[in-house]
């Protein structure tokens, strides 16, 4: 089985580096949450220049001292009892915060597995770094929304998926323990500079019941926070606990914590009927929620919810954002009763259609049938 090992980044590599380096070592402590646009051309050629020399450390330095050069690698090559020739299959993606040194470490990690002919690549999050709450906020809620869209379609292709949790800043370590226990089968770490591999199977989480009643009594709510509908602290219903929320200023979001909820909740909840829209603007005909009432697959009601999702981005861009997936366009030809409009429901075939006619500002949903190509 192939693994795709997740290693959180932090900036070891440089720390370790800039020991005994009193005005490298400083010059690294200050500028810990620059980003690359903030940083002036002093520091960047001094972050620049010391990666280049680690660079060349890394790749004519033995196993032993790699491992003491750097906490990810250190984590990687514990896993693979230090020997890569059969890692070949396997894939790496290196997590790194929206900084200058957290870009330039992950990059250099890279060249490192690269060099020993593995697949690898760097993956950052703007926003992830810890200057301030709302930026490692932004930046943990798109950790999280990366997660459940990315993983499982690893799993579905037969990967085993680890966290290497050995590297990487304290406050992203701790969420990613979380997040492993949801979409890891496997978290690793070493602590300290020491050499034994901590290994933690997947535990299986279930959502608390109490958890999934909250989120579907307030389902629209919930939904228009996901696909990041505008939303007013007065929009908030008076049940919903605080920790699903985070208010940077008049507006409302989903907490770090409520995202996490809101993946597997959705998943339940996605399967089990057709829902109302999470927008006032979008109508149900009797016909469209008669016609839903009928889909026995999963899967089906499933893609519903999400095209009513897309439609609601759809409309709320300014009739801008037609991904593929959504489709909305005019029926071509003689048209179907009221309908003027069509959206995709879902290309399995047969490929089926949700036919709709506009009325004003708003969308009337008339009917979801088999589509004409």
């Amino acid at each position: 089985m192939p693994t795709l090992m997740i290693s959180t980044c932090g900036t070891s590599l440089l720390t370790n580096y800039a020991r005994g380096d009193g005005v490298l070592a400083e010059t690294v402590r200050q500028s810990a949450n620059t980003t690359s646009a903030d940083a002036t051309p002093q520091i960047e050629r001094a972050i620049t220049e010391a990666l280049q020399q680690c660079r060349v450390k890394l790749s004519t330095s033995a196993v032993k001292d790699v491992r003491s050069a750097s906490a990810e690698l250190n984590g990687l090559l514990g896993f693979y009892n230090d020997q890569l020739a059969g890692a070949n299959k396997d894939q790496h993606i290196l997590l790194h915060t929206d900084t200058l040194q957290g870009e330039r470490v992950a990059k250099a990690l890279q060249g490192y597995l690269h060099g020993k002919k593995l697949t690898a690549s760097t993956k950052l999050f703007s926003d992830l770094r810890t200057d301030t709450l709302e930026n490692f906020q932004h930046g943990l809620t798109g950790v999280i929304k990366w997660c459940h869209e990315t993983l499982p379609g690893y799993r579905e292709k037969g990967y085993k998926v680890v966290f290497n949790l050995t590297g990487g800043f304290k406050s992203i370590q701790g969420w990613m323990q979380t997040l492993g226990m949801f979409y890891a089968d496997e978290i690793i770490y070493i602590f300290e500079s020491g050499k034994e591999l901590l290994r933690i199977p997947r535990i299986p989480v279930a959502l608390d019941k109490a958890v999934v009643e909250e989120i579907q009594n307030n389902l629209p709510f919930f939904r228009r926070l996901a696909i990041k509908l505008p939303c007013k602290t007065a929009d908030i219903p008076g049940d919903i606990s605080g920790a699903f929320l985070y208010k940077p200023g008049d507006k409302i979001e989903l907490s770090a914590w409520g995202r996490l909820m809101w993946g597997p909740a959705r998943a339940t909840l996605y399967r089990e009927k057709v829902h109302t829209s999470p927008d006032i603007r979008i109508v149900y005909s009797r016909r469209f929620r008669d016609a839903c009432s009928t889909l026995t697959a999963e899967d089906q009601r499933w893609n519903v919810n999400e095209r009513i999702d897309d439609l609601a981005l759809y409309l709320a861009s300014g009739r801008t954002n037609n991904p593929k997936r959504l489709d909305y366009k005019k029926l071509q030809g003689r048209g179907r009763g009221n309908s003027t409009h069509e959206i995709d429901a879902w290309p399995q075939s047969p490929a089926w259609r949700i036919f709709l006619h506009e009325d004003g500002d708003k969308v009337v949903l008339d009917d979801l049938a088999e589509g004409m190509h």
